[in-house]
């Protein structure tokens, strides 16, 4: 059965706004250092997808787990991370039309977290804002057959733009909540995965970052679909934080980057602490003295703070 959704004009230039600055950034992806840029990104992409779900590590300590340096935390927190990484790690390992990969990717992100790891639940949930109940799943008994008909359903629509589809899979996924819990970590892993899955240049477009940057809003599409009876609003929801997740990174890509778009790069996905050298290696290869001035111009700003000099420097961010 297919899921009520409906195609409008804002998705189709939003598609194809996103398409175009996808395809520039495929064209242009040499003039960064992507390794580099890749592992903060997925770094800063864990790290969203668990802060959403009430994670208490801040990113420089998710990114000493990632790691593997010792960080003094929640415990559950700290697996929460752990298990995370190890699973974006394998995602070149997962088919987003299997089902039975779902499954197996749920029991790695859970896994050692006092639930079901990769099982469908055995009871019925709700989804609570405060005391308030938001969302009542459908009945356990129902979990297997919604989603195996999900799984139809991507695998009968494959001429479906992948960024509707995907769009259209973490809603309906949402909705069905097939697990006792980690069902908002699998869906956005699942989405990146199909999209990553359609155009491998979605690897550099942080999708849980810019999600969690508009959290409120995420939560209030979901609602709004939920009393629509339609993934519409999550769907254009979606392409729009996709959009502006993709959009400093092109410029970053295609080296038309302003300093502005450099440091906000460094702020969002760099280290606590940083020098010069770091600061060239994570954003593309500019002359030092370019660096020099950016971060002369975040300090002036506020945003970073400076201890030493010249090429030794090191540079703090401030918590504003």
């Amino acid at each position: 059965m297919k899921p009520p959704f409906d195609i409008t004009p804002r998705m189709l230039n939003l598609t194809a706004e996103i398409s175009a600055m996808i395809g520039r950034m495929e064209g242009a992806r040499l003039k960064i250092p992507l390794l580099e840029l890749r592992r903060k990104i997925n770094a800063s992409s864990i790290h969203s997808s668990c802060v959403i779900e009430g994670n208490q590590l801040t990113l420089d300590q998710a990114t000493d787990v990632i790691n593997g340096k010792r960080v003094v935390g929640p415990k559950k927190d700290i697996l929460e991370i752990r298990n995370a990484h190890e699973l974006y790690g394998m995602i070149q390992d997962f088919d987003p039309r299997k089902e039975q990969d779902l499954l197996r990717a749920h029991g790695v992100l859970m896994r050692g977290l006092g639930v079901s790891a990769g099982q469908y639940r055995r009871t019925g949930v709700v989804v609570r804002s405060g005391d308030t109940v938001v969302h009542s799943a459908p009945p356990c008994r129902q979990v297997p057959a919604l989603v195996s008909r999900l799984f139809e359903f991507i695998n009968e629509s494959r001429d479906l733009h992948p960024l509707i589809a995907s769009s259209i899979f973490h809603y309906e996924f949402e909705f069905i909540h097939p697990f006792e819990d980690g069902n908002g970590r699998t869906g956005r892993f699942w989405q990146t995965l199909m999209l990553r899955h359609a155009r491998p240049c979605f690897d550099l477009v942080p999708v849980e970052t810019a999600i969690k940057d508009h959290q409120q809003a995420y939560y209030d599409a979901i609602d709004r679909s939920n009393k629509a009876g339609r993934s519409t609003a999550f769907i254009e929801f979606m392409f729009e934080v996709i959009l502006e997740a993709a959009l400093g990174l092109e410029k970053l890509v295609s080296g038309k980057a302003k300093p502005s778009d450099r440091i906000a790069l460094m702020m969002k996905h760099g280290p606590r602490e940083f020098t010069r050298k770091e600061y060239i290696r994570i954003v593309g290869e500019i002359a030092a003295h370019t660096a020099s001035r950016d971060l002369k111009e975040a300090v002036h700003r506020k945003l970073l703070s400076m201890t030493g000099s010249r090429a030794r420097a090191v540079y703090k961010k401030i918590d504003l």
